[in-house]
């Protein structure tokens, strides 16, 4: 099969082409992985998570003092490293004997942190998010208790010190502290320094009452519950990943595929692996559920193989109009190609035209023309080349065919080979050609086998059968090197077995006369063997 040319990427119906020719590709590998993503989604343990929420507040600490010390809402991203810090840690695992690893994000324009566990039980799931938020309020909540005590013992530490100051001034006996007798203040600075120390009382009582009611900067808004279904793994989701993933696999593979493939397909994949080798038709699949219908041009002469086979014989008369054509070797690169079908229905229809048709088997090795005729194969072409019988009494005349006589390939040798190069098969066959007005020659395939190369150089033309689907362009062309080591003269070749993609047609006299359109979607035409490389030549 030929690549895709740049011209060719750009129209749509190119690549659904190779899509459809590399559907089971496709539709394999994204049924394996779909069900590889179900398969690993059965076998991986369930996981489940739960979220507790916690509401960020303002600190009485930082409010007092002003400072940041504890939580704050302006400060979010210290507040969920501090999850981790290990006083944290440490109260979780005091509760739970363990620490495990959560996850703590920020509602995005809130103040609330969703504190995520995950365990494959769903309550040790909520448990341990539950842990982690009492233990980072409790946390938060004895921080500032701390800090307010600090921030009372230094109040009480100034207010101290201004008493100490108006002991100094001579005042009395001073001022007492809070609660305490006081001396009669009679200077300014004495009154100054009375006036910080009602300021600092104030701030002492605020400090000791938010102390004593143990208040945080943090609360728990949402407690975590236990989860009624896992959140992994989610089966829907991996399915649904796996065909995805394995249609976009498939469709890579099918083009890698495309590439590396070099079958050929169509017409087009010859003419663009070999433009100078003329295709004298194309012949299109046809049922064969018995060797009879194998002979389609008898058996269904109105069909579309057989109305191809016309095409065949016309193209064949076009490559004898410039030189007599006698003799027509038909071979093929390997061996179930239909070249023993395409060389009985080409010799039926050529009888039909009137002309004297013998249908020679040369293939020794595994004879099979007198199959479709249900004649015998005991009589033959080694019988005559080894002198047992005549060649008249070899031919058979074909039943229902007048102009049409076979020689089998007689009884069976063991050097077939040596049998075809010797000069008595070089005897027979010119013999043969004297009785008729073409012979047609079915032999072995080329490239297992020598017998074909043994006979190309004696006779005048050979037609190669290429079976689309089936036979690489590297057959092809080591087939076509071979013949032309022995200067063989290739009228052509035959694209069997097409697959065809529609035909519309007319019906007169009770025949339906078809128009046939063929993959490459161009109307099918005798050819007429182009002067080159591959043109027959002169004998």
């Amino acid at each position: 099969m030929s690549p895709i040319s740049p011209e060719q990427r750009a129209e749509p119906g190119v690549h659904l082409q190779t899509l459809w020719r590399r559907k089971w590709t496709v539709l394999l590998t994204t049924l394996v992985g779909c069900g590889a993503a179900i398969g690993l989604t059965q076998v991986v343990v369930p996981t489940y998570s739960a979220t507790a929420k916690v509401l960020l507040q303002a600190s009485p600490a930082a409010q007092v003092l002003g400072n940041t010390q504890a939580s704050s809402p302006n400060n979010i991203q210290d507040d969920i490293t501090l999850l981790e810090s290990p006083g944290v840690t440490s109260l979780v695992r005091r509760r739970l004997g363990s620490a495990p690893a959560v996850d703590a994000t920020n509602e995005s324009g809130s103040d609330v942190i969703d504190i995520t566990a995950s365990s494959h039980q769903p309550a040790a799931a909520a448990r341990i998010a539950n842990a982690y938020a009492n233990a980072y309020v409790f946390y938060l909540r004895a921080q500032d208790v701390n800090n307010l005590q600090s921030a009372a013992s230094a109040v009480q530490g100034r207010i101290t010190a201004l008493d100490g100051q108006l002991a100094t001034l001579g005042a009395g006996q001073g001022r007492s502290g809070l609660g305490g007798s006081s001396t009669q203040v009679t200077s300014p600075q004495e009154a100054a320094i009375d006036q910080q120390i009602v300021v600092l009382e104030q701030q002492l009582s605020t400090l000791q009452s938010d102390a004593a009611l143990a208040s945080a900067g943090a609360s728990v808004l949402q407690p975590a519950t236990v989860p009624g279904a896992p959140s992994s793994p989610k089966k829907t989701e991996n399915a649904l990943l796996g065909l995805f993933g394995g249609l976009v696999l498939g469709t890579a593979l099918a083009y890698v595929r495309e590439a590396l493939d070099d079958t050929i397909v169509t017409r087009d994949d010859l003419d663009k692996r070999h433009p100078r080798l003329p295709v004298l038709a194309q012949i299109p699949q046809f049922p064969s559920r018995k060797k009879t219908s194998e002979l389609i041009t008898a058996a269904r002469p109105h069909s579309d193989a057989a109305e191809a086979f016309r095409i065949l014989r016309t193209s064949v008369q076009f490559g004898g109009l410039e030189r007599p054509l006698r003799t027509l070797l038909v071979t093929s690169p390997r061996s179930t190609e239909g070249k023993t079908t395409a060389a009985a229905n080409l010799a039926v229809t050529l009888a039909q035209t009137g002309q004297r048709i013998v249908l020679v088997d040369c293939d020794l090795r595994r004879p099979g023309v007198h199959r479709p005729f249900e004649l015998t194969n005991q009589v033959g072409f080694t019988s005559v080349v080894l002198g047992e019988v005549p060649l008249s009494s070899a031919l058979q005349e074909v039943p229902g065919q007048a102009n049409l006589r076979l020689l089998a390939s007689g009884a069976h040798v063991s050097n077939p080979s040596e049998l075809l190069a010797g000069q008595s098969a070089s005897e027979v066959i010119t013999s043969v050609a004297q009785t008729a007005d073409l012979v047609i020659i079915d032999s072995p395939p080329v490239l297992p086998v020598t017998d074909p190369v043994t006979l190309a150089p004696r006779v005048d033309a050979t037609l190669l059968v290429v079976q689309a689907g089936m036979t690489t362009a590297k057959d092809l062309a080591r087939s076509l090197e071979v013949l032309g080591q022995v200067d063989a003269s290739i009228l052509g070749c035959v694209l069997n077995f097409v697959r065809t993609s529609g035909r519309y047609g007319y019906r007169y006299g009770g025949y339906r006369y078809g128009y046939y359109s063929y993959p490459d979607s161009r109307p099918e035409e005798p050819v007429r063997p182009r002067q080159g490389a591959h043109a027959p030549r002169g004998r």
